[in-house]
């Protein structure tokens, strides 16, 4: 069998016949530099977007994959496609769509074989930032395992609005309650008294809507937030809102939350739509603490940041926002930590303990008379919020969704229900060394310190010291002499699935970088007979990039396949994991899967997945020497196992 590189489908397919190629309202193509693939021969995945059927994308396996990022989030109902040869072969595919968690599938089915020409395949409108090609081979003129096209066209239908990227497909509410579930809000307006701005509880909110501060918009599918600059403030800001603060079920009293104890999500989709003058800049949600934002989603002019306390430029999540994108974002907020998701992909992770914690959105413009000009209310901050719900659990849920706890499908346990964690695992919820019935340390002397043995290569020392668990974290510490940690999981097997929550970073100024793994090596120890599954490795804690080297067993050469990720910044929390069964290997990042591989055994080397058995490593590796390292901490969350059988 050939070995397999894919993407594992997320959604249930649904089959919807093609029709003939018809106008549709615009056409969404992107250009080359945002068409990827999952693999491809020297017919490269930028030929598609070319204009020209004499070129084109091949890209081997059941599973291939062509993507087109298109910059923001549109709605799109029409993709066209010319298959290669298409007159004698009829491709296998599905078409899919990103949703901001994962790939769901619209289109499930085979070209015509009858043309080389554009064919059209329609779908009920959908609002995304991506559209993939899932390719499963071809039929007709033989059988093969190739996935070819000439050319791919994204166009929006008659769902889109305007054509900006703020169009929801349609709407025709008359209230913002017909848009949004009020029911646990009231919210605060430009208007009323000086620093006693007006604000609407329920029930009056649920039929209430103030035109031009609080209303719906045109399409009649989102709910518009406006504060201009000469409006009235809260006494303790000098700045103009429109905003909804979250109350109490039914709306009632102020709710204030712990982010130490359960868990809290707000998810909410929306655009800015507006920008004051001089300073162009608002705020379209956020979470407040006692008398201050704890952390924002602000917009300065085209540059969209996450801000941390006083931080106002803490994280740029794009420095080229066009007014009118319709983009989602979720705080996850569990154990003193807020996870912070753009468009489903995980930005930043904030650590944060306090217990007078609420969600707010809306647009909280951050300018007034002072700071811009003119004086009046055409000079204003807008958004508009498409969607908005949010959740409160007490940490009881175990990931099936049966719970309290919203289910959290950047874990790839979660989204695709790899069961209870075995007691192997660690949550790393204890303070000292490493728990013994866990892991394994280095042991000896080495060097004259108990617990060292030489390290990677004889480069420096790996030291058992150098592993220590705080405040709920692993740190792993590499240092300037050359001395790291490293960790062996008290667990032998064949087949199993880890998941890790890691990431690294450097902590001093020059020297010679570290390079942290995840892998898993051969109990046998000799990786050419037994093969080596480095699932997580990057030779700089401070890289943007993740590579994967599987190598095969049985392959005195080392044969090995090798996958790059990017952009990812290892510096940030991710959740990284590995399946490992009799069928395949694959890996995941932050719930996605982005390398598959199965067999591939010939003259030279065996099946990929046919290690007999092997054990969990984690190791900050010193590449260098006895010196010049520039100090740098790998730090983990927790490691899960869970078991596979055979």
């Amino acid at each position: 069998m050939p070995l397999a590189i894919a993407l594992l489908l997320a959604g249930t397919a649904a089959f919807v016949a093609p029709t003939s190629a018809q106008a549709a309202e615009e056409e969404l193509t992107p250009g080359a530099s945002a068409v990827t693939a999952s693999t491809s021969d020297e017919n490269r995945p930028a030929n598609v977007v070319d204009g020209n059927l004499g070129t084109r994308w091949s890209g081997e396996g059941d599973g291939a994959w062509l993507r087109l990022d298109l910059g923001a989030t549109r709605t799109v109902s029409e993709v066209k496609l010319a298959v290669y040869k298409g007159t004698s072969r009829q491709n296998v595919f599905e078409l899919q769509y990103w949703d901001g968690s994962r790939w769901v599938t619209v289109y499930d089915g085979e070209s015509s074989g009858t043309t080389t020409a554009l064919e059209s395949y329609e779908f009920e409108p959908v609002q995304t930032s991506r559209i993939r090609y899932l390719g499963h081979g071809y039929e007709g003129d033989g059988e093969g395992d190739w996935n070819s096209l000439t050319e791919v066209e994204v166009w929006s239908g008659s769902g889109d609005d305007d054509g900006d990227g703020g169009g929801g497909g349609g709407g025709g509410a008359e209230l913002p309650s017909e848009v949004l579930d009020l029911s646990d809000w009231k919210v605060t307006l430009p208007v009323g008294e000086d620093e006693d701005p007006t604000e609407i509880f329920q029930p009056e909110l649920d039929g209430y809507s103030h035109d031009p501060y609080f209303t719906v918009n045109d399409a009649g599918d989102a709910v518009r937030f406006r504060a201009p600059v000469n409006g009235v403030t809260t006494g303790g800001s000098s700045y103009p809102r429109s905003e909804l603060r979250e109350m109490e079920e039914g709306g009632g009293d102020e709710v204030e939350w712990s982010s130490t104890s359960g868990t809290h999500t707000m998810t909410v989709r929306e655009a800015f739509t507006h920008l004051p003058e001089d300073k162009p800049e608002v705020v379209g949600a956020q979470i407040h603490g006692g008398d201050d934002d704890v952390t924002t989603i602000r917009l300065e002019d085209t540059r969209l940041w996450i801000t941390n306390d006083d931080d106002s430029n803490y994280h740029l999540i794009t420095d080229d926002y066009e007014l009118g994108t319709v983009f989602e974002v979720r705080y996850v907020v569990s154990g003193g930590e807020i996870d912070i998701y753009y468009n489903g992909r995980l930005e930043t992770t904030l650590d944060h303990s306090d217990s007078t914690n609420y969600f707010k959105a809306g647009a909280y413009t951050q300018a007034n008379c002072d700071r811009s000009s003119p004086c009046s209310s055409s000079n204003y901050g807008e958004v508009e919020i498409h969607d908005l719900t949010v959740t409160h659990g007490d940490g009881s849920d175990n990931g099936d969704g049966d719970g309290d706890q919203p289910t959290d499908e950047t874990q790839a346990a979660v989204r695709y229900d790899w069961g209870t964690p075995h007691p192997i695992s660690d949550e790393f919820d204890y303070t000292g060394p490493v728990d013994p019935e866990r892991w394994a340390v280095p042991s000896g002397d080495f060097g004259g310190t108990e617990g060292c043995w030489p390290g990677h290569a004889e480069n420096g020392r790996r030291c058992a010291r150098n592993s220590t668990v705080a405040d709920g974290i692993l740190t792993m510490t590499g240092e300037a002499n050359g001395d790291t940690g490293w960790l062996r999981q008290d667990l032998e097997t064949q087949y199993g699935r880890w998941e890790i929550r890691s990431r690294s970073r450097n902590v001093g100024a020059s020297g010679g970088t570290y390079h942290p793994l995840h892998l898993i090596w051969p109990t046998a120890g000799n990786r050419l007979e037994n093969g080596e599954y480095d699932w997580v490795e990057y030779s700089n804690p401070d890289a943007q990039c993740l590579t994967s080297f599987m190598h095969y067993p049985e392959s005195p050469t080392d044969e090995k396949e090798r996958a790059d990720l990017c952009p990812v910044d290892m510096t940030e929390w991710h959740n990284f994991a590995f399946e490992w069964t009799p069928d395949a290997l694959v890996g995941y990042v932050d719930g996605e899967e982005w390398f598959r591989y199965s067999d591939g055994a010939n003259e030279d080397r065996g099946n990929i997945q046919d290690m007999p058995s092997g054990h969990l490593n984690i190791q900050l590796d010193n590449f260098t020497g006895e010196g010049g390292l520039r100090p740098a901490v790998f730090e983990v969350d927790w490691v899960r196992f869970y078991e596979v059988t055979a």
